[in-house]
């Protein structure tokens, strides 16, 4: 029996090539085995604060703690009489983010937050003289054209005004007077939402 040895180049190359065509072997990114990650795993591998709702999540806890750690009454009391003219959570945070009273008092100066509350009271005059109400509408104007309600509810601290107000009101239908029942939604003292039953 005769045995035939391989030239060491040809040996190589065999190996070579088999190395290279393993590499060369597309592997799903899903299997688990890719050194790629796939598009969904991408996306599952963001943080929570590059996500949109991640990033709503942080801003109202951050909004909670600033809320949370004001530190005095008279300062409170700043925060609740201007918060309906904030625009926003992240304004909020900033306000309160600064140091103290004073600070605070200089910047409402300085954003003439007056001048908000005057445009407010032109915006809502034709919803208050309809008796409606609309999005954005603090609770006085709420007030000026529904009346007061029939029931408070308050969540949370009610410096912060996040309430839900109740209204039952009999109205004239083809078939006689029916109760009808409205609750009306407020956060930082402006309406968000309400329905009517």
């Amino acid at each position: 029996m005769k045995l035939s040895f391989i030239p060491v180049e040809i040996l190589v190359f065999l190996v070579c090539s088999v190395l290279c065509a393993c590499n060369l072997v597309q592997r799903s990114p899903e299997s688990g085995y890719s050194d790629r990650l796939s598009p969904r795993q991408i996306k599952r591998s963001q943080t929570t604060s590059q996500r949109p709702e991640g990033r709503a999540i942080e801003t109202k806890a951050r909004l909670k703690q600033l809320e949370n750690s004001i530190g005095t009454k008279k300062e409170l009391e700043q925060y609740s009489r201007i918060l309906p003219y904030l625009k926003n959570e992240d304004e909020r945070i900033y306000f309160l983010s600064m140091p103290g009273y004073e600070a605070r008092q200089q910047w409402l100066k300085d954003e003439n937050i007056n001048s908000r509350t005057l445009r407010a009271q032109e915006d809502y005059k034709d919803l208050v003289e309809a008796q409606d109400i609309g999005l954005g509408m603090t609770q006085n104007f709420v007030r000026k054209s529904w009346g007061e309600p029939d029931q408070i509810e308050v969540s949370g601290n009610p410096q912060f005004r996040n309430e839900r107000w109740k209204y039952n009101k009999y109205v004239s239908t083809p078939d006689g007077y029916k109760a009808e029942r409205k609750l009306v939604y407020f956060e930082g003292g402006r309406v968000v939402g309400w329905e009517v039953e």
